[in-house]
């Protein structure tokens, strides 16, 4: 990844969801001996801040409920509220999730 400069105020929502989704990623995506590959990308453009974590495992089911429903979801669907952020969820290939933030610029 390119550095970036971040508000702490900013860092450590996304580190608290990267943290959840990589979590998530290692308990579900590859079961049994299962090998795969999470990457994780976090790119600035435009002002705005792109996350997207993504692996090649197992993927979710048909029609699942936007990263289930247990407390780490609720987390993550908090923290991006908190953001003002927009989440994407993507299942082809596995599991993709994409975050969308604005970036404020101080005038």
């Amino acid at each position: 990844m390119e550095p970036l400069l971040l508000d702490v105020d900013l860092a450590i929502p996304i580190g608290l969801i990267v943290n959840e989704l990589i979590s998530n990623s290692l308990k579900y995506a590859f079961p049994g001996d299962r090998f795969g590959e999470i990457e994780l990308r976090l790119i600035e453009k435009e002002n705005q801040l792109y996350l997207i974590v993504s692996d090649n495992g197992v993927g979710m089911t048909a029609n699942p409920p936007i990263l289930g429903t247990g407390f780490g979801s609720e987390l993550i669907r908090l923290l991006t509220i908190q953001l003002d952020g927009k989440m994407t969820l993507q299942t082809q290939k596995g599991t993709a999730i994409i975050f969308e933030f604005q970036l404020s610029k101080a005038a």
